[in-house]
């Protein structure tokens, strides 16, 4: 329940006074029954009253001696079961006294429908004021009874602290007295005004006429009050759209004695502002906030309450807001740049304003022929787009390369707009802002590309096999050009990568998609110009050559460098084009490195050909560091290495471009070789001199002193190649000197008689050899132990080690080479093969030899007669046990035995390292020595009773039988028994050597 009382309350808050109004209006908006936003649910629901203030103007109204009118007082509706009503309902009343009278609002839960609901209803009965007292006196009594409604709350706003635009906010309840508890806040919107003649009925007060008049009356204000404010500010679009107070108030009276809706109010406001946008931009930010307005009171307000004359008026509005706005769209780039961040989020908001249009309500019912915003703003694009890149290709006629300027102005700007509009558009209207350009620009160069290359325009490219625009016949001379267009259409077409991945419907493939293949003949052409600019340069490099040095000493030419740089130039040349097509990209590298090749290879020979006519391969000894070999070398290596760097594991060369490539660095390499390996020649003579010095120096002479000839030698020559040649060739002339040294103490090692040699000969050479491994790997910085450690340095390194070991223990460790010879050896061999069976119990070996088969034929009957002779190494070991034999067998090559033997043996005799069972198989002859015919051999350390001696083993049921292939002794140049063969004074070693030598094959 609400209406007004007399009596001046207490002002809710302090708000200025506005000019004198004649009437309120309230609207009520909804109801909170607490002080916060989110009030705890109970149940109630309101009813209002109001009091009049004794007075001149009561008396008069009592002296009516009538009813007192229902506008007076008003009542809402009953809102059921809810905290939170919400009516949106609004009420009128007339004020007499502004500075003093009082809004007045009860809220009552309503309990029963007879109760206050019926005392309101009985309002016309109340006669004069004093009967209205008594009216309220017993709505009051009611209310306290058990049935009755319950008060809720009231409020009390002075008619002075509202201003006359309105004023619209939460007040929070108050209570009757100190005993009533109240809680809650209720949202009121109140404004006042003054009013010709009588008010209307209570509701929305609008009646049933045309105020076309009226509302383009409030427009014409607007565009006054905002031209106004615009010619304040510069640019206009600075102004925020907000006018002063004055302004407002004026606006709102208007609107109010023109009984004017809101909905009439906002589009008067917007329709002045979308005419002064035609000519004047204001901020979008303003007219999106304006359509806001419009769609909100549109939705909340029957669309019938305009006239026909007002929704063409508005469309008008509308449709010339999109225009404006769509030709704005068209020029973004000038009139929003990418780099000035105002002008983005103008840009934003009139992308904003387009799509809010396009989903309102009002832009569909005023506007129903519009084809839908969305798709003119992408048609915007789409012929700004065009537009903006004409204007370039014209503008850049005048420069040299205008078609490559083009496509690069064009990859710049759609760069710009990927990472500054794209999402601009996106987010606001779900517009792939990039793909449509893109495919726009896309479209506009391969249009221009193709229709200058047909009309030839473009130098060096050609569209057919039939004819060269430019390069035809000019062997000596490159256009650059087509290279710039090349580069540019590649960064351009690099971008498709951010093109819309969203499913789209069929549509034409990219106009540049296959551009590359314009320029396949361009490359081509360039190659075999550049092979013929690249040797010629490379003959003039040499015969302008000069020597060049370094920080240090290394010595190398010009020519090298120059051939370098062309083959880096070309390297780098065909990185930077980064060819898109793998099969042709295939092609075209294959014929690259064909160039890249032939060059290297025309300047390898060119050198060489040049050290070797001047007579270096012709030289002899002495030794000395010469300049031609260090330079010729070095510019071999220098331009090797240029040639490797076409080669990656990143990226790696199509089969025949890699062993073309392979060919050419081998071949550089050999000759790096060829040239180095003339340098131990030369040194040999005084290697040997050194060499022998060390090897027959007398046995006072420790090896660290008797090889000091020698390491000086060494260090002077290659302190001086050290400095003059590169790393690699310092490395690849340290492995030829090597060589030569350990070539000459084999020699040494094996010359003279072993009875001349000094008692410390070979332990001599062999401490020698250590220290020369140590000086040729010079703490990392010289050969590598990989590289020291060749075959012929462990061949030298293993002679002295038997030098160095008596015979007994030469004798086992030739037999443990035989053992491992017997474990590598496969069945079936060439000798044939003997079965047998062994183990160990109880100190005693037992040994069955079962059978032979396919044993060599010895006879000249093509049969042997074969017998197994069975011993146990090493000797010193089984000195007392000797050697025993099988039965012999004639005319068989796969004699059967069966025959057992046994050695009385220890478990540790067993187990010492090199322990096994010799079995020989030889052919019985009567007249002349017995013939062998293979032998072969089994570790005591892998039979029954030894290689699991917790077990024991009582006979041979169960073993498994043991195949051994047989063999012979095949190498004649055995280490060991070369070795032995010089001990001519040892009678073991000579019986041994003679012994194996007429088991050897002869």
């Amino acid at each position: 329940m609400l209406g007004i009382q007399p009596d001046g309350g207490p002002p809710v808050s302090p708000l200025p006074l506005p000019p004198t109004p004649r009437a309120l209006s309230a609207d009520m908006s909804g109801f909170d029954n607490n002080a916060t936003d989110s009030p705890p649910h109970r149940k109630h629901s309101f009813r209002l009253s109001f009091k009049r203030r004794e007075g001149a103007r009561r008396e008069q109204r009592d002296s009516l001696g009538g009813p007192v009118p229902a506008k007076f007082i008003c009542a809402t509706s009953i809102k059921p079961h809810t905290l939170n009503p919400k009516w949106n309902e609004k009420f009128k009343f007339d004020i007499d006294e502004i500075n003093t009278d009082t809004f007045h609002l009860d809220i009552w839960d309503h309990d029963d429908e007879s109760c206050v609901l019926d005392a309101v209803s009985r309002l016309n009965e109340v006669r004069g004021v004093r009967g209205l007292g008594r009216f309220f006196k017993q709505v009051c009594q009611s209310a306290r009874q058990g049935s009755q409604d319950d008060f809720l709350g009231s409020v009390n706003i002075p008619i002075a602290d509202i201003p006359s635009t309105g004023l619209e906010c939460w007040f929070k309840l108050e209570a009757r007295s100190h005993r009533s508890t109240v809680q809650g806040r209720i949202r009121l919107k109140l404004w006042l005004s003054t009013r010709d003649g009588q008010t209307s009925d209570l509701g929305d007060g609008i009646g049933e006429r045309d105020n076309s008049a009226e509302v383009n009356k409030i427009e014409q204000l607007h565009t006054v009050f905002m031209q106004h404010e615009i010619a304040t500010h510069e640019p206009s679009w600075t102004w925020n759209g907000e006018l002063p107070g004055p302004a407002l108030t004026i606006l709102h009276q208007m609107a109010v004695q023109a009984d004017l809706l809101e909905l009439h109010c906002v589009i008067a406001r917007f329709v002045a502002a979308a005419k002064l946008n035609r000519n004047t931009p204001l901020d979008p930010k303003f007219m999106h906030r304006l359509l806001t307005e419009v769609e909100k009171q549109w939705n909340s307000s029957s669309p019938e309450q305009l006239t026909r004359e007002l929704e063409q008026w508005l469309a008008e509005a509308m449709n010339g807001f999109v225009e404006r706005s769509l030709n704005q769209i068209r020029r973004h780039r000038d009139i929003f740049p990418a780099l000035h961040p105002p002008s983005l989020i103008r840009l934003e908001f009139l992308l904003r304003c387009l799509g809010l249009l396009g989903s309102m309500r009002a832009f569909r019912v005023v506007c129903p022929f519009n084809k839908g915003v969305r798709g003119e703003v992408v048609n915007a694009l789409r012929k700004g787009s065009i537009t903006w890149g004409q204007n370039i290709l014209r503008d850049g006629q005048t420069l040299p390369n205008p078609l490559a300027h083009f496509v690069t102005i064009l990859t710049a700007d759609i760069q710009v707009g990927q990472s500054y509009y794209h999402s601009l558009f996106d987010n606001t209207n779900g517009i792939q802002y990039f793909t449509i350009i893109y495919k726009q620009f896309d479209a506009m160069i391969g249009d221009e590309v193709y229709s200058r290359m047909e009309l030839g325009q473009v130098p060096g490219v050609r569209l057919n096999l039939a004819h060269y625009t430019v390069l035809e016949g000019e062997s000596d001379s490159i256009d650059v050009k087509p290279f710039d267009l090349f580069l540019a259409l590649q960064e351009f077409s690099q971008l498709k990568r951010f093109l819309s991945a969203q499913p789209q419907p069929p549509e034409k493939p990219l106009a540049l998609a296959q551009y590359h293949l314009w320029f396949i003949p361009t490359f081509e052409r360039w190659m075999m110009v550049s092979k013929a600019k690249a040797l010629q340069r490379i003959r003039a490099a040499i015969r302008l050559d000069a020597i060049c040095e370094g920080d240090r000493v290394v010595r190398y030419s010009s020519s090298s460098v120059d051939t370098a740089s062309v083959l880096v130039n070309i390297k780098e040349f065909w990185k930077n084009m980064m060819w898109p097509d793998e099969e042709t990209g295939i092609m075209l590298e294959s014929q690259l490195v064909d160039v890249v090749c032939a060059t290297a290879m025309h300047y390898c020979d060119l050198i060489h050909t040049a050290l070797a006519d001047s007579g270096y391969y012709e030289q002899q000894g002495p030794f000395r560091c010469s300049d031609d070999m260090c330079v010729t070398v070095n510019n071999l290596e220098y331009v090797r290495c240029s040639l490797a760097g076409f080669r990656s594991d990143e990226n790696p060369l199509e089969e025949i471009a890699d062993n073309l490539l392979e060919t050419s660095l081998a071949h550089m390499e050999n000759r790096c070789e060829r040239i180095l390996s003339k340098l131990a020649p030369l040194m040999q003579t005084s290697l040997q001199k050194a060499v022998f010095h060390l090897a027959w120096s007398p046995d006072s002479l420790p090896a660290n002193q008797a090889i000091v000839p020698l390491l000086e030698y060494l260090d002077s020559h290659l302190g001086a190649l050290n400095s003059a040649l590169l790393p690699k060739n310092f490395n690849r002339a340290l492995r030829f000197i090597w060589k030569t040294v350990l070539s000459e103490m084999s020699r040494q090692m094996e010359t003279g008689d072993e009875s001349e040699k000094p008692s410390n000969f070979h332990k001599r050479l062999y401490e020698a050899l250590q220290l020369l491994v140590d000086f040729f790997h010079a703490e990392s910085q010289g050969l590598s132990m990989d590289c020291l450690h060749s075959d012929d340095f462990w061949r030298i390194e293993q002679r002295l080690q038997f030098h160095k070991t008596e015979t007994l223990r030469l004798i086992d460790m030739f037999y443990m080479n035989r053992l491992r010879e017997q474990i590598m050896a496969n069945l079936p061999g060439p000798y044939g093969a003997v079965v047998v069976r062994a183990y160990f119990n109880h100190d005693s070996l037992c040994v069955e030899v079962l059978h032979a088969r396919d044993i060599v034929p010895l006879d000249p009957n093509g049969f042997s007669d074969p017998f197994v002779i069975i011993e146990l190494f090493p000797r010193r070991v089984f000195a007392h046990c000797l050697e025993q034999q099988t039965n012999v067998h004639k005319r068989t090559l796969n004699p059967i035995f069966d025959e057992c033997f046994e050695f009385s043996v220890t478990l540790e005799q067993c187990q010492t390292e090199g322990a096994m069972i010799c079995f020989t198989v030889m052919d019985h002859d009567v007249l002349t020595a017995n013939d062998f015919g293979g032998e072969a051999f089994l570790a005591l350390g892998t039979i029954p009773g030894v290689a699991d001696y917790s077990s024991s083993v009582e006979n041979f049921h169960g073993l498994k039988q043991i195949e051994l292939p047989l063999m012979q002794q095949r190498d004649k140049n055995n280490p060991i028994l070369q070795i032995l063969e010089l001990r001519v004074n040892d009678k073991l070693a000579q019986d041994f050597v003679r012994k194996q030598k007429a088991r050897s094959i002869q």
